[in-house]
């Protein structure tokens, strides 16, 4: 199975999961963002992101440039359960 299928069989699983009516928001949402043309000013795969700070899972603040420091990182969103 390619990586794309596994990401619609995922996206088809959680889909079943989320409330008729938390989809719809979702779906309104993300239709307001598609049309605000946020993509255009977001950035590309290959560009650098800005330095930044944020606490981990402990609550301890940690710096991109000090990840950085000990080799590429990977920043993830999370936007919550339901």
């Amino acid at each position: 199975m390619s990586l794309k299928e596994d990401i619609d069989n995922l996206i088809a699983q959680s889909s079943e999961r989320i409330p008729p009516e938390i989809r719809s928001l979702m779906a309104a949402d993300t239709e307001r963002l598609n049309q605000s043309g946020i993509e255009n000013n977001s950035l590309k795969v290959g560009d650098n992101a800005p330095s930044f700070t944020l606490p981990n899972a402990k609550g301890k603040q940690v710096s991109s440039s000090d990840l950085l420091g000990k080799g590429p990182i990977v920043l993830s969103f999370y936007r919550g359960g339901w």
